[in-house]
């Protein structure tokens, strides 16, 4: 049985049962094979914008005798996934602006999957505001350490119903709506480093004898809104 690493286990965590899941950014192909494994998925279709890990991933599926059920593709994102081909699309591993751009290139595959399991690793604001806008809706998230560093896990879907949308506040879009309903001792520790890092930087461009620039005085402005958002969550705690 392969063994997923914590971060993986929370992606495979959160996928449904279903016929079919594509794994875009597939890298080994671990997950495409802990999915067919248990049962949890009947077909994987691993992608990867690069030879050399889709080669591995091919390597270790044939190794594990699922061959069979694993339809590899090399792609840009989702450019060689058809529409209704998967019930669940994964996009794990990559920056939040990159996951935007694979998703905004694929908006119609992504809106007919049943669900979608993305781990971005930065631009969480900027991401969930896109999926917000393009009409996506958060139904569950999780809050994962990994190597000194924090990363959400977001499970989501397309919402036709534009009654049913929900319109996120700025915290929500910056640490996620579920994850602060939760609770998680992994928010506080987010937090706290957050408030950390921002307040000194404020501190180094404000009286470390950076000149005043337009760029630095809204830098300064931005992480003060940061540092409000932060003030703001942890009261409702």
């Amino acid at each position: 049985m392969i063994k997923l690493s914590p971060r993986l286990q929370i992606v495979y965590d959160m996928i449904p049962h279903c016929e079919t899941v594509a794994d875009v950014g597939c890298d080994h192909g671990y997950l495409s094979i802990a999915l067919l494994e248990n049962g949890v998925a009947k077909k994987v279709i691993p992608m990867d914008v690069n030879k050399g890990p889709l080669s591995k991933a091919r390597e270790n599926i044939q190794a594990a005798g699922f061959e069979a059920q694993a339809d590899l593709r090399l792609s840009d994102g989702l450019a060689k996934l058809s529409g209704d081909e998967a019930d669940v699309i994964c996009i794990c591993g990559m920056g939040g602006a990159l996951i935007a751009r694979i998703i905004r290139a694929g908006l119609q595959v992504a809106k007919s999957a049943s669900c979608l399991v993305i781990e971005p690793q930065s631009e969480y604001y900027e991401l969930r505001s896109f999926l917000m806008d393009a009409g996506f809706v958060i139904d569950d998230e999780d809050l994962i350490s990994e190597e000194n560093k924090i990363y959400p896990i977001i499970k989501l879907h397309y919402e036709s119903d534009n009654a049913k949308r929900l319109s996120y506040s700025s915290a929500q879009l910056e640490y996620g709506p579920v994850i602060i309903e939760k609770a998680p001792q992994l928010l506080h520790t987010l937090l706290d480093k957050n408030e950390s890092e921002y307040s000194s930087i404020i501190n180094k461009l404000e009286n470390g004898g950076v000149p005043s620039t337009e760029a630095t005085m809204a830098r300064c402005q931005e992480l003060k809104e940061k540092l409000e958002i932060i003030t703001q969550i942890k009261n409702s705690l």
